[in-house]
C-alpha cells in the first residue's frame, strides 16, 4: 500500500544559520511518503515529547491564591502548526531527510531556531500538490523571494541537468538564504545576466540571477525588474516562449507581477502560493484563495466565473492565469 502522507516524529540532524534570520533544519524520518517540488509539510512548533495538559477548571474564591504553574501563563507557545515548502529530500540508508529553509518571525519560527541535534519534530506529510515539470526540450525559470525560494532549490535538485535558471531576490544580501560562492564573476547592479555563483543551483548546472532592493549585492532593484529585461532580451520571438514556463514562490505582490509578466509575454505560469494554514489538510479552511472557474455554470457558485479553493488540499501550485489576486 502506498502512502500518500502521514504523521511522523523526526529528529533532528541539524540547525545551520544561513543569514542573519534564517535558519536550515535538517529533519531525519526513518521512512517519508513519495514527494515532488511544491509541496510542503505542517511542523508543530512544540516540544512533542512533553505532555500539554488540558485546560483545567477549579473552584475559586476571593481569599484564595491562585497557584499558577503552567508554561503558557508565562511564555508564548506555539500551538497552531505552520507550513514549511520542502527545500529538498535525500534518501539514505539511515532514512529520509527533508531539508527545510524558515525564516525567523514569530514563537513558531523561534523555537524552530533553538533545535539541536537529536531533538524530536512533529510533522505532518507531505502535503499539496506539486509543480508540473516542463517538457523535455523546455526552458524552466525560476522566480524565488525571500522563504520562496526553499521550493525553487527544491525543483533545481529534480531539473537537474535541464536547461533552467534561477532569479531569487531579497530586501539586502544578508537576508538572502543562499551561498554565493567566488566561482564567477561578482554581479554588477545593472546585470542581469545568469551567473554560476550560487551554490545550491550551480551544483546542478543552473545559472542564477541575483537581486537585493538595496544593491547590496546582484542586480539592484526588484527580482521582478530583472526577470523583465531576461525575458525581452532572450525570450523575443513566439517559439521560445512556447518552450519556457515560469514558476515563482514568494511574496504576494512580487508572484503576482510575475504572473503579469507571464501573461503579457503567453509564457506558462506556475504560482505556489503562501497561506497560513491551521491544519494543511482542508479541514479549518483558512487558507482560501480566489480563482478562476473554468465553466462558470458548473459549481460551486453556479453563475459566477470565480470561486474560492484551498491553498492547501488543491494547492498550493496553481496557474498564474487562474489566480484572481
Amino acid at each position: 500500500m502506498i502512502i500518500k502522507r502521514g504523521q511522523f516524529l523526526a529528529s533532528v540532524t541539524s540547525s545551520i544559520p544561513l543569514c542573519r534570520e534564517h535558519f536550515k533544519l535538517i529533519l531525519r524520518v526513518d521512512e517519508f511518503p513519495a514527494t515532488q517540488p511544491g509541496q510542503f509539510i505542517q511542523i508543530a512548533c512544540r516540544d512533542p515529547l512533553r505532555d500539554f495538559e488540558p485546560a483545567l477548571e477549579f473552584e475559586w474564591c476571593a481569599e484564595a491564591k491562585i497557584e499558577i504553574d503552567r508554561d503558557e501563563f508565562f511564555a508564548p507557545i506555539g500551538f497552531l502548526r505552520r507550513p514549511f515548502s520542502l527545500a529538498g529530500r535525500t534518501d539514505t540508508s539511515e532514512g529520509v531527510e527533508l531539508q527545510i529553509i524558515h525564516r525567523v518571525v514569530g514563537v513558531g519560527t523561534d523555537w524552530m531556531s533553538q533545535l539541536r541535534q537529536g531533538d524530536v519534530v512533529d510533522i505532518i506529510g507531505p502535503l499539496g500538490n506539486c509543480f508540473t515539470l516542463p517538457t523535455p526540450n523546455g526552458v524552466a525559470i525560476f522566480v524565488g523571494g525571500g522563504v520562496g525560494i526553499p521550493p525553487m532549490i527544491y525543483l533545481a535538485n529534480a531539473l537537474a541537468g535541464k536547461k533552467a535558471v534561477a532569479f531569487c531576490g531579497a530586501v539586502t544580501r544578508d537576508l538572502l538564504p543562499l551561498t554565493v560562492t567566488h566561482d564567477a564573476p561578482a554581479p554588477t547592479a545593472e546585470s542581469y545576466q545568469p551567473l554560476y555563483n550560487i551554490a545550491e543551483f550551480a551544483q546542478h548546472g543552473i545559472p542564477a540571477v541575483i537581486s537585493t532592493d538595496d544593491g547590496s549585492y546582484g542586480y539592484r532593484g526588484f527580482v521582478t525588474q530583472a526577470l523583465e529585461s531576461y525575458l525581452d532580451a532572450y525570450f523575443t520571438d513566439n517559439a521560445d516562449r512556447a518552450r519556457a514556463i515560469l514558476y515563482t514562490c514568494g511574496p504576494e505582490p512580487m508572484m503576482k507581477r510575475v504572473a503579469e509578466i507571464a501573461g503579457r509575454r503567453n509564457i506558462e505560469c506556475e504560482v505556489a502560493v503562501e497561506r497560513a494554514m491551521a491544519c494543511g489538510m482542508g479541514t479549518c479552511q483558512s487558507c482560501c484563495i480566489k480563482v478562476r472557474k473554468p465553466d462558470p455554470s458548473l459549481p460551486p457558485l453556479p453563475g459566477s466565473d470565480w470561486c474560492y479553493r484551498l491553498a492547501c488540499t488543491d494547492g498550493p501550485v496553481f496557474k498564474g492565469s487562474d489566480l484572481l489576486w
